[in-house]
């Protein structure tokens, strides 16, 4: 099934709906016609459920009324179903273009079933009523006459069409543009031949609107849970599902059956042939209930496996479908549109089966919530004028029907089923003495009940695909209610599902359910996991992780499919581990491949009980007897290590920056406590927030406003700064989110922590732990706590502590802190950055092994004889062969170094029949913008290295880095070439390389200006590594940055700029509207005379070079010859756009601007900064796009009027 194209086909044919419909409705309301007239109650209807509802919501219900009854037709039709024995919305052939229905009426040849006005219909076909399209007219009233005519088959899907539903078919029926050719094309004849394509096209006509619903970040309505929560379930899935539960009820009862066949996915109980289980004298008495049937998916296989069950009973073919349908399957739903594919689907299916049996009445139990509207007074006054009593408890099950289309199946009636039967026959009585006055408030008491009926019933199986739903996505009404009824269970929908399942089922049934993860591990979810470990009997577990829907890519949704047994444990259940394997076909055969092979590797056997020996309870089944024993045995981390949350600012644009955006003097480093920060009169302070994959050291990027001021305020709101007598302590450091996996880093003093960067404090052996925190020991202790990419405080805390070989794992620990800081400091975001590696490593005279001590022995050694070879240090070509030596043994270093703490690790827990020291590289986190692992090698990526260099020189340009003194130089607002020469400590002669001295360099196409970036960085390049290889040199930079330097400046550098400092640049590039003017500016030494300087000493002589070069151009097409002419034309024509494009940003923009004299203010940062700029500087998508700059208009501490368009 090609499911990319139906997608397509649905959200395109939902597009085209709503439009129609929309349309459609504005001309029915807006305009007087006969015909409209003639529809007056029609119209009446229309308004009050407009009034009800309001437009959007009744145009979305008609559109996906018609989207279901098209898509019934078109499946019917080429399946040969069709009751009336012709296609409506399908040609008879492919030949053909219209509907055979309408074909047929042009031959005089229409179905007697059909009630509809032969006579007025021929007079148009034949001309004799006038129309302005007698095809489309006549097509409409035999669409509307089919969907009548299959009514009595199928009330839930076609209600009789004389409502406002047909007065809102949209006008085009029948041309090449049509939503019934669109039908008709999309829903090719081999998709529809399988009955799933009506659950994948329900998935994809919402999807769209799924994407709508998560991009509010808001509750979701409850008219629009459906849509947030639906999921088609893979086939193997369901199958899995339905065979382990109704399958496994019918072996249990008939152990010689041969259904066993039939059912590839079934996994055989550890428990063998019990007697203890749920007795059925007939496969009639099975009762199968999906909570959330959606379109029907489980059902539908349900009712495949039920067939073979009822063919080896010896029942008749003919009746089988019937008893199916009638006595078997069950499904509840909140969505409408859901229930009627949903019944539909499993009337296909019965079809299918027996060509008859649309000759018999039948409907699927298909039970879609309603609320009830009555008020509590309505209620009791009609039993009271019906003398019937009501219960309290019914009082109560009532109040909740009014968000029953919010709650669906979550509501467990608290009045007994054979009192609301009782009721419901008492209301039936009533019905037909009732007076038309109260007869629809009794039928709507009715309705609710009879709802309430299989709510209140127990079922032999449950299987369901629930949907998942956090608490923080909640309406208000959902959340109060789950809070109230599951409180267990409350953190997610799919979790209380489990619950509300286990509820509906008769004692010793079974559950089967495809749900997210989480349940088995998260904190949150810990006393639900209590109560089920303890109470319930867990059958069977496919672990499935992530990628387990094919539509579903990414680590984030992972889930898992299991069957319970609701009775109390006592034998060992059965898992299989798939969550390695890549997709879900994958996993598919590796599941049959478990079944078939016990011995595998990924099939488990574990007890329950043991589960509870884990601190949390987490349903680690594979977790092995010796590692559960360490559990046991040990103390928890936290008996050693002060774990903390962090804070929350509340407000983080406003309290944090990027460090670089931060003036160098109002930065306060390696302060030890909140007073002598706040003495210091310093502003900004480091702040750990976390950070991606990334072990020993590094991610130190933000500052936080922590001054006295900003602390007060910070006290009042946020998290209001918890476990504040930790801040600035030496600590170890992680994400509560990564990437990949947990890696935690060292942090030395100076610091603020933030609930994204929770922090472990420990005045003894803090490198010990955070070794432990690094090995295999911990990473498998997390799997079993969270096997997510979300490290919560509460799972750190529970890993088991041992102690030992202090000294030796200190050691090796300090060296891997070492050399990661090294790592680290290597690139100019680090705050601590000296130099370019390629700089540093130009001599070998010591500065290129100044880290050798971190090295082994045998690798110092290796140095050491390089060291003796002579190499020309002039050379990039011989320093970067030094920087790549340097950092390959530095990465194996710590390659080493890591596995060998495993290693020690290992043997104190006494893991080393069960894991193994290795470690991949792939998990060394140094080098990571640098390099890459390919095929099991480290590669370094010239590019980048040398993007790095590049960088470097334009900051020498700019002055924040000097050829003559290591570190930052120019780092605060406003700074000159003066200050520049007093930090550095030389008069001008005597610099190796001069620092631009008005702040401004042009980044053009060509040689306009002499000091333009590309000669400046000539100027770099023959400074610091001389005048005699500079050819080589450069040629060598071009060679390894893969073009040649302007084209790296003008195409990508600013591009790489913007990339490595997140968003948050300090070189700002000033570019006209189409580009063809751009000068960088370093923005600490940005004044309110720059973009003045920028008018007049740049632009406005660009502007005079263009025209200059310009009258060259116009000589040469006068006096040129013709090959000499036709390229002068071609340039003036280019130079005229360049003019346009600068006179446009001299005085639409520039000018304008620097009539303001703007002054930043660094405290503000760069995003705020940039954005007074308007469109004087390029765009950057997240900083300076337009739902940025809106959102940076909402700060409530700047003045928003200073930001421009």
């Amino acid at each position: 099934m090609n499911t990319n194209q139906l997608k397509r086909f649905a959200q395109e044919a939902r597009t085209k709906l709503l439009q129609q419909v929309g349309a459609k409705m504005n001309f029915v309301l807006s305009q007087d016609t006969s015909e409209l007239r003639g529809r007056a109650d029609t119209l009446q209807k229309l308004n009050e459920e407009i009034h009800r509802h309001g437009k959007e919501a009744v145009i979305d219900k008609v559109g996906y009324t018609w989207f279901n009854r098209l898509v019934a037709l078109r499946f019917m039709d080429v399946n040969g179903y069709q009751p009336i024995g012709m296609s409506v919305v399908s040609p008879a052939t492919p030949d053909h273009v219209s509907p055979q229905i309408l074909t047929e009426a042009h031959s005089g040849n229409i179905p007697g079933e059909l009630k509809v006005n032969k006579t007025q219909l021929f007079d148009i076909l034949d001309g004799r009523q006038p129309s302005n399209n007698p095809d489309n007219e006549v097509y409409r009233m035999l669409l509307v006459a089919a969907c009548n005519h299959l009514s009595h088959l199928f009330p839930f899907l076609f209600e009789r069409i004389e409502d406002y539903t047909e007065l809102l078919l949209p006008d085009d029926l029948t041309s090449p543009f049509s939503i019934v050719t669109d039908i008709v094309n999309g829903m090719a004849e081999e998709d529809c031949r399988e009955v799933e394509i009506i659950g994948w096209l329900y998935q994809f006509y919402i999807s769209e609107k799924k994407d709508e619903v998560f991009a509010s970040k808001s509750a979701v309505k409850k008219e629009d849970i459906p849509a947030a929560t639906q999921l088609f379930t893979p086939r193997w899935i369901v199958e899995y599902m339905v065979q382990n539960t109704v399958g496994k009820l019918w072996l249990q009862n008939r152990p010689g059956s041969r259904i066993r066949e039939h059912m590839p996915y079934y996994i055989e109980s550890v428990s063998g042939n019990s007697e203890d289980y749920l007795k059925l004298e007939s496969i009639e008495e099975l009762k199968l209930l999906d909570q959330a049937c959606g379109s029907g998916h489980i059902l539908v296989y349900g009712f495949e496996l039920l067939h073979k069950i009822y063919e080896e009973e010896g029942y008749s073919p003919s009746e089988i479908p019937q008893l199916i349908i009638e006595k078997n399957l069950y499904g509840l739903e909140i969505d409408e549109r859901a229930a009627q594919l949903a019944g539909f689907a499993l009337m296909m299916k019965a079809r299918s089966y027996h060509r008859r049996f649309f000759r018999k009445e039948i409907k699927p139990n298909i039970i879609c919530f309603s609320d009830i509207t009555l008020g509590a007074d309505e209620i009791s006054e009609i039993f009271k004028d019906l003398h019937i009593s009501l219960p309290k408890s019914l009082e109560e099950d009532l109040h909740l029907f009014r968000q029953a289309t919010n709650l669906g199946s979550l509501i467990q009636p608290q009045t007994q089923l054979e009192t609301l039967e009782a009721i419901h026959d008492k209301l039936t009585g009533a019905l037909e003495s009732s007076d038309l006055f109260i007869r629809s408030n009794i039928q709507e008491l009715q309705r609710a009940i009879s709802q309430l009926i299989p709510l209140s019933n127990k079922y032999h199986c449950v299987v369901d695909n629930p949907p998942y739903m956090g608490g923080g996505n909640m309406n208000k009404e959902l959340s109060t209610f789950v809070k109230k009824n599951y409180p267990d269970s409350k953190a997610d929908l799919m979790a209380c599902f489990i619950e509300a399942g286990l509820a509906s089922l008769q004692p010793k049934g079974l559950l089967g359910m495809i749900n997210q993860h989480s349940w088995m591990f998260l904190s949150s979810y810990e006393k639900l996991r209590d109560k089920l470990i303890k109470s319930i009997q867990f059958n069977t577990l496919l672990h499935l992780g992530p990628r387990t829907f094919p539509e579903i890519g990414g680590e984030v949704v992972q889930n898992a499919s299991f069957t319970f047994l609701n009775a109390k444990p006592t034998y060992k259940g059965s898992y299989i581990r798939l969550v390695d394997y890549e997709n879900s076909e994958l996993k598919r055969n590796k599941t049959l491949e478990a079944i078939q092979n016990a011995q595998c590797g990924w099939f488990y056997t574990a007890n329950q009980k043991d589960f509870e020996k884990i601190p949390g309870s987490p349903i680690g089944y594979w977790v092995s007897d010796s590692f559960i024993n360490i559990f046991d045995k040990n103390e928890q981390l936290n008996k050693k290590l002060d774990i903390k949350q962090g804070l929350a600012t509340g407000n983080n644009l406003r309290f944090l920056r990027v460090w670089n955006e931060i003036e160098l003097s109002k930065i306060g480093l390696k302060f030890e406590s909140i007073k002598h920060a706040h003495i210091s009169g310093k502003k900004w302070f480091p702040y750990n927030k976390g950070g991606g994959f990334r072990k020993w050291y590094g991610y130190q990027e933000y500052l936080i406003s922590f001054d006295l001021v900003n602390y007060d305020t910070l006290l009042s709101v946020g998290n209001h700064l918890p476990s504040r007598n930790y801040y600035f302590k030496e600590s170890i450091t992680w994400g509560l989110i990564s990437s990949k996996s947990f890696s935690p880093r060292y942090s030395p003093k100076g610091f603020v922590f933030d609930v994204g960067g929770s922090s472990g404090f420990s005045d003894v052996n803090l490198y010990y732990k955070l070794s432990l925190l690094c090995s295999k020991i911990s990473a498998e202790a997390l799997r079993i706590f969270n096997p997510t990419l979300n490290f919560q405080v509460g799972d750190i805390k529970q890993i088991p502590y041992v102690e030992n070989n202090v000294d030796i794992i200190n050691n090796i620990s300090s060296n891997c802190i070492k050399i990661s800081k090294t790592d680290w400091d290597s690139r100019e975001t680090s705050w601590d950055f000296q130099q370019n590696e390629l700089i540093r490593c130009k001599s070998n005279c010591g500065q290129n092994c100044a880290d050798i001590d971190l090295l082994s022995e045998e690798d110092r050694n290796e140095i050491s004889e390089i060291e003796k070879i002579p190499t020309n240090s002039n050379l990039l070509k011989d320093c970067y062969e030094a920087y790549k030596s340097k950092w390959t043994k530095m990465f194996f270093q710590l390659h080493r170094n890591e596995e060998e703490l495993n290693r020690q690790f290992i043997e104190i827990y006494g893991l080393q029949d069960e894991l193994t020291p290795d470690v991949p590289l792939e998990e060394i986190t140094i080098l990571q913008e640098e390099t890459s692992i390919e095929n099991g090698e480290l590669v370094f990526h010239a590019d980048e290295v040398f993007a790095q260099f590049v960088s470097y020189a334009v900051g020498c340009m700019f002055g924040r880095y000097s050829l003559d003194k290591e570190g930052l130089i120019l780092a605060n607002q406003g700074e000159t070439l003066q200050d520049y020469l007093e930090k550095v400590g030389r008069v001008e002669k005597e610099l190796t390389f001069v620092p631009d001295r008005d702040n401004i360099i042009p980044v053009l196409d060509d040689e306009w200006f002499r000091d333009d970036i590309v000669e400046r960085f000539h100027t770099f390049l023959k400074a610091s590594f001389g005048e005699q290889n500079f050819r080589k040199n450069l040629d060598f930079v071009e060679e390894c940055l893969g073009k040649d330097i302007r084209k790296y400046f003008t195409r990508d550098f600013y591009k790489d700029h913007i990339r490595r400092y997140k968003k948050r640049p300090i070189y700002w590039m000033f570019s006209s509207p189409k580009g063809y003017f751009n000068v960088l500016v370093y923005l600490h030494r940005y004044t309110p005379d720059t973009i003045n300087r920028i008018l007049n000493s740049y632009l406005k002589e660009f502007i005079e070079k263009l025209k200059m070069y310009r009258t060259q151009q116009e000589h040469i097409e006068v006096e040129g010859s013709v090959t000499e002419q036709n390229k002068a034309r071609k340039e003036i024509d280019r130079i005229n756009v360049m003019l346009e494009d600068c006179m446009q940003y001299e005085t639409e923009i520039l000018y304008p601007l620097a009539t303001e004299r703007i002054a930043p203010d660094l405290d503000d940062g760069v995003l705020v900064n940039y954005n007074k700029l308007g469109s004087a500087v390029a765009k950057v998508d997240g900083l300076n796009d337009k739902k940025t700059k809106e959102k940076v208009r909402g700060f409530d501490w700047i003045d928003v009027h200073q930001i421009r368009d």
